[in-house]
């Protein structure tokens, strides 16, 4: 077929040799001017869908800024560490503290023959620091244990002689310190907290009967410390993570029976009287100021 193909162009380029010149002087250069210019624009073409390629790759990478950062999370509060504070307020005997009258045994006789002598310890300031540990737990619960000690001063007499002789006192003081160790039990909703609390208070009770009386005297005073009960609860509020406000209120239980003697001066013979003094409690109210710290973090 191919040799017939041939055999067809060359009769025609000897039946009309003027066509195949302008064929081969203006046609085909005009071909190939084509075909290169088809072959540019295909490498146009390419070359463009290329870049938008490209760009469309750009537009889908992250831009380069500021990096954004989640905000730290927020630590929920907390009550459980250890905290250290200070406290003022007020304190007054629960009821009036009565004194008998000293009993001489050996004489079957009282000193004076008067009824016992009542007097109030009237009122003080009380103020001084505390100290303690909080836990929290599941989740609004919170137990602790915490120690005050502070400045209590209060005193009180009364006159046991017969109308018209003033020769003979009763007297009892309580202080001039006291300090309280107590467990406490709360509910805390985020950064308030109600508690009760319960435990032991120490101060020091002076009580007796004296009668400086010439010729006849008589003196039992007697200094102890004495061991009580303390009771009470209060409200406290954090301000922030570190600082917390408090108003309490407790009773300090030191209504015993205290009991004094001595001799008779000047009356060797009356031996020794004895004499007793039921004390009174004592109402405490009072605001303090408390800062917590993490007493473990020491040994992180």
């Amino acid at each position: 077929m191919k040799s017939t193909l041939i055999r067809l162009i060359e009769g025609e380029r000897v039946r009309n040799p003027l066509y195949f010149r302008l064929m081969r002087s203006y046609a085909l250069p005009r071909l190939c001017i084509w075909g290169l210019f088809m072959r540019f624009a295909g490498f146009v073409v390419a070359a463009a869908g290329l870049i938008a390629a490209q760009c469309a790759f750009a537009a889908d990478m992250p831009v380069k800024g500021p990096m954004l950062t989640k905000a730290p999370p927020v630590v929920p509060f907390t009550w459980t560490g250890s905290y250290i504070g200070g406290f003022v307020g007020g304190a007054g005997g629960a009821k009036n503290v009565s004194t008998t009258d000293p009993f001489f045994p050996a004489v079957g006789a009282p000193y004076n023959a008067v009824p016992p002598a009542s007097y109030g310890l009237g009122s003080s300031v009380i103020a001084g620091y505390t100290s303690g540990y909080n836990w929290q737990f599941a989740p609004h619960w919170v137990v602790g244990y915490e120690g005050e000690t502070g400045y209590l001063r209060m005193r009180g007499s009364a006159v046991m002689n017969p109308a018209g002789a003033g020769d003979t006192s009763a007297f009892t003081n309580y202080g001039n310190w006291y300090s309280t160790y107590a467990a406490r039990f709360g509910y805390a909703v985020d950064r308030s907290l109600i508690y009760v609390k319960g435990g032991a208070v120490l101060t020091r009770v002076e009580t007796g009967v004296v009668d400086t009386t010439p010729l006849v005297t008589f003196d039992s005073s007697s200094r102890k410390w004495r061991v009580g009960y303390a009771v009470g609860g209060g409200w406290e509020y954090a301000i922030d993570s570190k600082w917390s406000v408090k108003a309490e209120y407790m009773y300090l239980g030191l209504g015993k029976n205290f009991d004094t003697s001595a001799p008779a001066g000047g009356n060797p013979a009356a031996g020794t009287g004895f004499s007793t003094t039921s004390l009174s409690g004592i109402h405490t109210v009072k605001i303090g100021l408390n800062y917590k710290w993490d007493w473990f973090a020491l040994f992180r």
